[in-house]
């Protein structure tokens, strides 16, 4: 992959294909091996052909010689470093320049910016210490690793919440070299002995707004290191042979290339996020949540890059640990002083941890009288006549295609969500997953029958997929059926099969041919749960409850008119309803609720002063997760506006969404302690509880890193099971 990540847009494609194809050229990453040797050193003609492209003035305003684009496109770009390993003060320079351009008086903005646009002028940006400032301006202080520091002209340096711009040169500053893990840049002390700082070059309260490009920049650069480090594991896991066939069909390392990318995939979302907010402010808390995600991916990625190519990985020759090297480096400066999870849980404190917002283009507005309108009339409807009308105007499944629901395309969804947000509309779940692969497969005379129904609460459906022998593996289909007149009859056995003792019908796979190869020879039927044969057994959970249930077909008639789709091809059919479950889930319906990112944090602190110390870090970190999972959605949504290719954010989202509630309530546990065992937290203690089947139910984890890693890497499937 040698593209952008962050870029959806054409115009955003095109800027990054330009920045791939011109460092490709110059020999970036030739140039970075080049560094192990002479360290710090960087190629003046490849800084210079960036300045020439508009690269170091790209996010600076056309009044001061820059471009006049926003953090999007610089983010982009600094991604694109990033992945070619670009060796020089590239990264550092253009988050003190945006600094200045977002802080600065326009004094100071027209002293620097121009020769930080053309790429004369360097500047680094320090952000981890906090400075003695007298009340005369002069200022005493050391920022102990400054990135950039011993090539740059002009210092950005943090000064409690404000920020000091100086000259690197100036009377009273020292600047020390110091030698690095990472040798494609330079870092140094920055030491000030009484320096004087002219008044217009404190910019006060700007420190907080630094902070945010930084991390958004940086996050960017870590996107590029992430991905680059994926696809190196990958190509290789792809060729390199052990035991007679390619390492990549190994279920282990499909699974760490699959966690490299939904680390990766987390990352580029909350960048992206952080990237296209409409200011600073806006764009803080995603940064934070960014940086948190970016420090940790990057290192990882890099790490199992290693990993997953054995011993040649581990060579001087090989480029992977000048990945390593970059990684493990950013990750250390983008932390310094700065915990970005700690921010996290204070923004959950002070209750900003909310989901990001999302713009609705223009020509959306179409909808929006509509849209209106129906919420309206939804509000002002009792109860039980609300989802009457909700049908009947084909609000309650806007997607779905008519007469059913609108046809509603992305844009119509966004503007409908946007207006109903405060009406409540039935989730149909599983009913409805089913359903909708009726309406998709079905026959007219089914659709007559069936689908109505269901929308208008009359009916529940239930999948009888699983099997005793298959779990996960829902082509493995023993339920028969043999051909009788008018029908079939079907013998076997379901199991999983969640609300199936409420449920009126199920869609069940059946084995129709026995000699055809496993994916083959599968029928998909209706089946009436009250018909003749069908017993329905509830399995009690470790809740107490019973969710799932096994279903008993013993000799069960079915009639032609109740097979959906064509004999012998019930896996198409099969294929759809999973692919509308794992949409669903990833969407957020499924996801648990009961114990939240806010009761957590309420427990933290409530915890004993070192037992709350001791997971601050992880608490941060499930907050981020939270954060990022509707900026996965979003970037869906992008990408569906933009008629891009679908991304892997369905996937990763399902995925996620399962893993994150066990996360946050274990978590909770481990914080509640001796009470969430001993009646002291009773919602938590069975959120944790109930919360196991998440990473089981509609596909195990581990089946959904399976289908990662081969459907979206493109690593190949195990022999053994074709």
């Amino acid at each position: 992959m040698t593209k952008s990540a962050l870029a959806i847009t054409e115009e955003h494609q095109d800027l990054a294909a330009a920045a791939v194809g011109r460092l490709q050229r110059s020999g970036s990453r030739a140039a970075a091996r080049a560094t192990l040797d002479q360290p710090g050193g960087y190629s003046r003609e490849m800084w210079s052909a960036g300045a020439e492209l508009g690269w170091n003035g790209l996010a600076i305003a056309e009044e001061f010689g820059g471009s006049g684009f926003g953090l999007a496109e610089l983010a982009i770009i600094v991604e694109i470093t990033g992945r070619e390993l670009t060796p020089g003060p590239f990264l550092p320079s253009v988050a003190a320049a945006v600094a200045i351009d977002r802080c600065a008086p326009d004094s100071v903005r027209a002293q620097l910016l121009p020769g930080l646009a053309e790429g004369s002028t360097i500047a680094a940006v320090g952000l981890n210490v906090q400075v003695n400032m007298e009340s005369d301006l002069t200022a005493t202080a050391e920022w102990p690793a400054v990135l950039g520091a011993p090539d740059a002209d002009v210092l950005v340096l943090s000064a409690g919440e404000d920020l000091i711009v100086v000259d690197a040169g100036a009377e009273g500053v020292t600047v020390t070299a110091l030698p690095t893990l990472d040798t494609t840049r330079t870092v140094g002390a920055v030491t000030m002995r009484g320096a004087q700082i002219p008044a217009d070059r404190v910019l006060r309260g700007a420190a907080r707004h630094a902070r945010t490009v930084f991390r958004i920049l940086a996050a960017a650069e870590s996107v590029g290191i992430s991905w680059a480090c994926l696809d190196m594991a990958v190509e290789y896991a792809k060729v390199r042979e052990q035991f007679g066939r390619t390492i990549g069909t190994f279920q282990a390392v499909k699974h760490h290339a699959a966690n490299m990318l939904v680390d990766a995939e987390q990352t580029t979302a909350a960048t992206w996020a952080a990237a296209r907010a409409g200011d600073l402010d806006a764009a803080w808390l995603p940064a934070a949540t960014a940086a948190a995600h970016a420090i940790r991916a990057q290192v990882f990625n890099a790490q199992n890059n290693i990993q997953l190519h054995g011993g040649i990985g581990f060579t001087w020759e090989h480029d992977a640990h000048l990945y390593l090297r970059r990684a493990r480096s950013l990750s250390a400066l983008l932390a310094d002083g700065n915990d970005p999870l700690a921010d996290l849980v204070d923004a959950q404190r002070a209750g900003l941890a909310h989901g990001t917002s999302f713009e609705v283009p223009p020509e959306a507005e179409r909808y929006r009288a509509a849209a209106v309108q129906a919420a309206t009339t939804a509000r002002s409807l009792p109860e039980d006549e609300r989802r009457d009308f909700l049908v009947d105007s084909g609000y309650l499944v806007a997607h779905w295609p008519k007469p059913w629901g609108r046809a509603a395309d992305v844009l119509e969804q966004l503007v409908i969500e946007e207006e109903f947000r405060d009406v409540s509309i039935p989730d149909m779940g599983i009913t409805g997953w089913v359903t909708l692969t009726i309406v998709q497969a079905g026959t007219d005379d089914q659709r007559a029958r069936w689908v109505e129904p269901v929308l208008r609460g009359q009916s529940m459906w239930c999948q009888l997929f699983s099997e005793p022998e298959a779990g996960s593996d829902a082509a493995a289909v023993r339920t028969s059926a043999k051909r009788v007149d008018g029908g079939w009859r079907v013998t076997g056995q379901k199991v999983w099969t969640s609300l199936a003792q409420h449920c009126q019908w199920g869609l069940a796979t059946v084995r129709t041919d026995p000699d055809a190869p496993k994916h083959a020879g599968v029928t998909m039927m209706a089946i009436d749960m009250k018909a003749p044969g069908v017993r329905v057994n509830p399995l009690r959970g470790l809740t107490g409850d019973a969710h799932f249930n096994e279903v008993f077909l013993d000799d069960v008639f079915v009639p032609d008119a109740d097979v959906v789709g064509d004999v012998n091809e019930g896996w198409l059919v099969a294929r759809a309803t999973l692919g509308n479950e794992r949409i669903s889930i990833g969407g957020g319906s499924g996801a648990p609720t009961g114990f939240t990112t806010a009761d957590l944090v309420a427990l933290l602190d409530q915890a004993p002063p070192a037992v709350a110390a001791a997971h601050l870090h992880e608490a941060g970190g499930v907050i981020a997760q939270a954060l990022t999972l509707p900026m996965l959605n979003l970037r869906r949504v992008s990408r569906a506006i933009a008629g891009a290719e679908p991304g892997p954010e369905g996937n990763v989202t399902k995925l996620l969404v399962a893993e994150h509630s066990q996360r946050v309530t274990e978590l909770g546990m481990a914080l509640a302690g001796a009470a969430a065992v001993t009646g002291g937290a009773d919602g938590l203690a069975r959120a944790y509880l109930g919360n196991r089947a998440m990473t089981i139910a509609g596909g195990t984890s581990e089946i959904t890193r399976n289908t990662i890693a081969e459907r979206i890497l493109g690593l190949p499937r195990d022999p053994l099971l074709k």
